[in-house]
């Protein structure tokens, strides 16, 4: 099945001043996605793809309101009816604008939500805490399945205490390192010593926790070493699965702003998706990234799982075609502490009853998928 992925940035307005957003110097413009946009969006997309999934983005997705949102499922639905192909719709939001009406939204049109939220350091870097806590307990109440992205923004970030915290709510939860962009620039940098550190640390813990939350790099991570096809945003080849939008139609590879030196085109000017595969700007991007997997590949012996890892990583960490970023340095040490943990595992025959729950899960989802090859 032939499946693309869009991060839809439906606007860069957003009702938070994240100290690290990546977004700042976009300077929160309030433009949304025009519908008609999004129509001609889909309906390209639909005449080349088999499966459509789909990212709403910002800014805040939801500062577009409910009314614009249950216009989008209704666009949805009749490219569905002309095509049969099947679009799925994720949601990434700060949450503080939730309430029942957007519970009822997206169970109806069973959305994935994710919420942005840094746990015991949400009070540091973000606003509105209460805002959020409320509303992932009206999801729970709900039952609105969700999951929480929390950034590792600093070196005091205390990481076992915040899967603690996330733990005790039934909270799934990632952990993802600062970015080095936008207002992420002006902090102090994360060190990748100190991410793996405490990244391996708490899989040992997490491993034999009975707790059964979610920690997404690490189910990620095992899924692969098991033969799972999926893999994390940050490790895997992505170009030509993923594209990006801003509200005035521009095209990239994903979301962020590093990527605006790559624009694959304006949606508006094309009459098949294919020209933003042709463009200089995907061109550019493929070629550079070609190059770095070149001498990835000749000089790391985990290639074949990450496949030189994320394009915009390297961007901002080293340059498109460089190797060894911080990004680079994470995944590989991190992986081989994991490797080695399931390696001894699997010599002991350690019963699936003595390990974190969430283990089973990916055992049992990967025996399927290759059931199914």
């Amino acid at each position: 099945m032939k499946r693309i992925n869009v991060i839809i940035k439906v606007t860069d307005g957003c009702n938070l001043r994240c100290k690290y957003c990546y977004n700042s110097e976009s300077c929160y413009t309030s433009e949304i996605l025009p519908l008609e946009r999004f129509e001609k969006l889909l309906t390209l997309l639909s005449d080349s793809f088999d499966s459509i999934a789909l990212v709403w983005h910002g800014g805040e997705p939801m500062t577009c309101g409910l009314e614009y949102f249950k216009k989008v499922v209704e666009i949805e639905d009749r490219i569905y009816a002309q095509t049969s192909v099947p679009i799925q719709n994720t949601i990434q939001t700060n949450g503080t604008l939730i309430d029942k009406k957007w519970c009822a939204f997206f169970k109806k049109y069973r959305f994935n939500v994710g919420v942005s939220f840094d746990g015991i350091n949400n009070d540091r870097y973000r606003q509105r805490s209460e805002d959020t806590l409320k509303a992932m307990e009206l999801m729970q109440k709900e039952k609105v399945p969700f999951g929480c992205l929390t950034v590792v923004g600093d070196n005091d970030y205390d990481m076992f205490a915040n899967y603690r915290y996330f733990a005790e709510k039934g909270i799934h939860v990632a952990f993802t390192p600062l970015f080095a962009e936008g207002g992420g620039v002006d902090l102090e940098p994360l060190s990748a010593e100190v991410f793996i550190k405490k990244s391996n640390e708490l899989f040992d813990y997490w491993l034999y926790d009975k707790n059964g939350v979610n920690v997404r790099t690490f189910s990620g991570y095992i899924s692969m070493l098991l033969g799972s096809h999926s893999k994390l945003c940050t490790n895997g080849s992505c170009l030509g699965k993923w594209l990006g939008i801003e509200a005035n139609g521009n095209l990239y590879n994903c979301g962020r702003d590093s990527m605006k030196e790559f624009c694959f085109g304006n949606i508006d000017a094309m009459d098949d998706i294919s020209e933003a595969f042709t463009s200089d700007g995907f061109r550019e991007l493929l070629i550079g990234s070609i190059e770095r997997r070149k001498k990835c590949k000749a000089s790391c012996e985990f290639f074949d799982f990450c496949e030189g890892g994320c394009t915009d990583c390297a961007i901002l960490e080293n340059g498109i075609d460089a190797i060894s970023g911080f990004s680079c340095i994470c995944f590989r040490e991190i992986f081989r502490h994991i490797r080695e943990a399931v390696q001894v595992l699997i010599e002991n025959k350690v019963p699936l009853s003595e390990l974190n729950p969430v283990i089973n899960a990916i055992a049992v989802k990967c025996l399927s998928e290759k059931d199914d090859e």
